[in-house]
């Protein structure tokens, strides 16, 4: 059982768009697998076989396991079978909590929606016995979304100041893809932008779908102070 199993649909999407949040996770104890659901093999720069070795490289700073499935770059659909092949993956590391592209169409690449959809619906499979009834079954804690970097309309902030220097690393891996756009750039000063909104330097932001139980209200007051 892991604590956090992260989706994206590309090598990076993990990292553009929670890599803060993981690095303060990991560094908090919690146990943490990378999952990519192709090998960006039709992105503008790179091959499958560069950027996985880049997407390894990340994993290796952060200190996890990476894995790859075996989807077709720019081809991910929100369908049955594909959702069964997360399920299996899910049903292997039993994840308490999973993160997985926004599913907003906004200003977001088709298969990280594609990828988003297919993981929220695994996640709800991987509880049913007659899925793949040879895997014993999972029931995930919850299911968080992350945005894409000009997205900064989010439900959750979580401050990762103190753990820039690790998760630019961790961007910084992605060398082929910085030939494209200077995404290193545009995530940070999405992060600048949100850490503004809670008086730190940089934050990076979490989308609910579902309502979130809460026990203790005092759990909001941060929530709800003024900067």
């Amino acid at each position: 059982m892991v604590d956090i199993l992260a989706f994206g649909a590309h090598p990076d999407d993990i990292e553009f768009g929670c890599g803060g949040i993981l690095v303060k996770m990991s560094q908090s104890g919690a146990s943490i697998v990378l999952a990519d659901l192709t090998s960006g093999e039709k992105g503008t720069n790179g091959t499958a076989s560069i950027r996985r070795k880049e997407a390894g490289e990340a994993a290796h700073t952060l200190g996890v396991p990476r894995l790859f499935l075996d989807f077709a770059d720019c081809e991910l659909e929100d369908n049955y079978e594909s959702r069964l092949k997360i399920v299996e993956v899910i049903r292997e590391y039993r994840p308490k909590l999973v993160l997985a592209p926004d599913i907003s169409f906004a200003k977001n690449h088709p298969d990280h929606v594609a990828c988003g959809m297919m993981v929220r619906a695994a996640c709800r499979f991987a509880r049913f016995s007659k899925i793949l009834p040879d895997l014993p079954i999972h029931r995930v804690g919850g299911v968080l979304h992350y945005p894409s970097a000009s997205n900064d309309h989010v439900d959750f902030i979580v401050d990762v100041s103190p753990h820039v220097e690790k998760w630019t690393k961790m961007i910084d891996a992605h060398v082929s893809q910085m030939q494209t756009i200077n995404y290193k750039d545009r995530v940070l000063r999405t992060a600048s932008r949100l850490g503004s909104l809670i008086g730190s330097d940089f934050a990076q932001g979490l989308i609910k779908e579902n309502p979130v139980i809460i026990d203790d209200l005092m759990l909001l007051s941060q929530g709800i102070k003024e900067i």
